[in-house]
């Protein structure tokens, strides 16, 4: 359940160096939106609040983060950190451009096919090389749907709902 404007943004990985440096997973490829950011929000244990660590450094190495978190000095202080989900504030992100989403604003939405069949709702997405992958479950069921313009015809966030153009072997 998330607090206040929080958003999940990344998880942190591992210990990165000798003081106090930690390795993020992004869940977006986009760095551009990280390299903005000047605090980030890290939920310790599961019963408090979110804790606010203002970025005092960050580097980019292959698909990860590194950075320096203010008031974490050791190796010690940042393997407390591992494993944690990484939040932001939500009007700490960058603007996007029209037709551009956060996985956040996608989540929960309900998608329907353009003959009107409800397939279910958003419930995760998945980076992929060539584009992200919506994970749509309705009970038992799950699909598979890339984000791609052939396929996926509409998205509106007022409504809830994503309408799609499946091709033919995408629902089997």
């Amino acid at each position: 359940m998330l607090e206040m404007g929080y958003v999940p943004f990344g998880k942190v990985l591992k210990v990165h160096g000798l003081s106090g440096e930690v390795k993020i997973l992004p869940f977006s490829r986009e760095f551009d939106s990280f390299s903005g950011l000047e605090r980030v929000f890290i939920q310790k244990k599961r019963d408090q609040s979110p804790c606010e660590f203002k970025i005092i450094r960050r580097g980019f190495q292959k698909n990860y983060a590194i950075v320096k978190l203010q008031g974490v000095k050791s190796i010690e202080d940042a393997e407390e950190l591992r494993g944690c989900t990484v939040m932001v504030d939500a009007s700490d992100l960058l603007e996007l451009e029209e037709d551009e989403y956060y996985w956040y604003q996608l989540i929960g939405l309900g998608v329907y096919t353009t003959q009107g069949i409800y397939l279910g709702r958003v419930e995760n997405l998945m980076d992929r090389v060539h584009q992200s992958l919506l994970i749509i479950k309705k009970g038992q069921k799950e699909f598979l749907v890339p984000m791609v313009d052939s396929i996926v015809k509409e998205i509106n966030l007022e409504d809830s709902r994503i309408l799609i153009s499946p091709i033919k072997g995408l629902l089997d």
